[in-house]
């Protein structure tokens, strides 16, 4: 005799699937994550978008000048421009890029500070083409650059996107995250 009783609340709770698909259509899309903080390598000079900048002579050991961290429980790719005072890395795109969407690139530095006055510059690359810049004067204060592009045409999973950053002085910039989302969804 209870069977009945609960089963009856429970059959018309479900919603039915017309109902199930316009919620679903009104509901933001989480922004999805294109690239893997642990996943970056040095970029080889013949596919550097940015080799016009390279200084002769580059200093940038693994471990002491970039790599994978935890950033306030995120993982990013930090380096570290005491000990590395050029660099560009690179890695395959995780996922389709469709065209209209919106990819935003989001980066930490801190405070930045150089002997004399000088100019900080990060960037992102896709397929050798220079698609997010951020350049700073030194000295500055902490910032978080987070802005990006609407996309003009589908970019495939597998091609290379590649971060850059180049700056003198004992600073620390960090990448946090490259993600896509509907271009419809995009900020301002």
């Amino acid at each position: 005799m209870l069977v009945p009783v609960f089963a009856a609340p429970l059959a018309c709770a479900e919603p039915d699937a017309s109902e199930a698909s316009s919620d679903d259509r009104s509901m933001p899309v989480e922004p999805r994550q294109l690239v893997d903080a642990y996943t970056w390598v040095t970029a080889p000079i013949e596919r550097d978008a940015f080799a016009s900048a390279k200084p002769e002579t580059v200093e940038c050991p693994p471990i002491d000048g970039y790599g994978a961290v935890d950033f306030g429980g995120y993982p990013a790719f930090e380096v570290h421009t005491d000990f590395c005072d050029y660099i560009t890395v690179e890695q395959p795109l995780g996922d389709d890029v469709e065209a209209g969407e919106y990819v935003n690139v989001r980066m930490w530095h801190f405070d930045l500070t150089a002997p004399e006055p000088a100019t900080g510059y990060a960037a992102v690359a896709v397929a050798g083409e220079v698609r997010w810049e951020y350049e700073t004067p030194i000295p500055a204060d902490g910032k978080l650059a987070s802005y990006g592009w609407i996309t003009d045409e589908p970019i495939a999973a597998g091609t290379f996107v590649q971060f850059h950053v180049h700056n003198h002085g004992l600073n620390s910039w960090n990448l946090i995250e490259i993600t896509a989302e509907p271009g419809d969804q995009a900020p301002g």
